[in-house]
């Protein structure tokens, strides 16, 4: 491992020092949170961010970030429906309820459900636009 000598503004050594005495609160030994170790860690992830800036992709794709998030959420939401259906059923067979129009009645029911759950969710964690 090489070694250097090198010199931090005062705030830079000061905001080390900080991270230091926090993973030493946090549990971890003085042989593992030292000064050597927390800077070539500041210095490796550096390295890394340097290196991505030089390469010219430092940019995000928040087109493809939100066309692979709604994808993701789609099909979460159709496997969901999914097992729903199945678990219905089954539990209708199950019980001896598996009269024509029973699964769909069922299926009407779970699904209401979901959408009244999801509503309910983006009512309390979105802002609503006021009308």
């Amino acid at each position: 491992m090489g070694r250097l000598g090198i010199y931090l503004k005062d705030k830079i050594e000061r905001e080390v020092r900080d991270i230091v005495q926090k993973d030493i609160q946090n549990g971890a030994s003085p042989g593992e949170a030292n000064i050597s170790a927390t800077c070539n860690e500041l210095i490796r992830l550096g390295l890394l961010v340097y290196k991505n800036n030089e390469s010219g992709e430092h940019k995000f794709d928040l087109e493809g970030y939100r066309r692979d998030l709604i994808r993701k959420a789609a099909g979460s939401r159709e496997g969901s429906v999914l097992i729903a259906t199945l678990l219905a059923e089954m539990y209708l067979k199950m019980t001896g309820k598996d009269e024509p129009g029973k699964l769909e009645e069922t299926l009407d029911m779970i699904l209401s459900g979901i959408s009244d759950a999801e509503d309910n969710a983006e009512n309390h964690h979105f802002v609503q636009d006021a009308q």
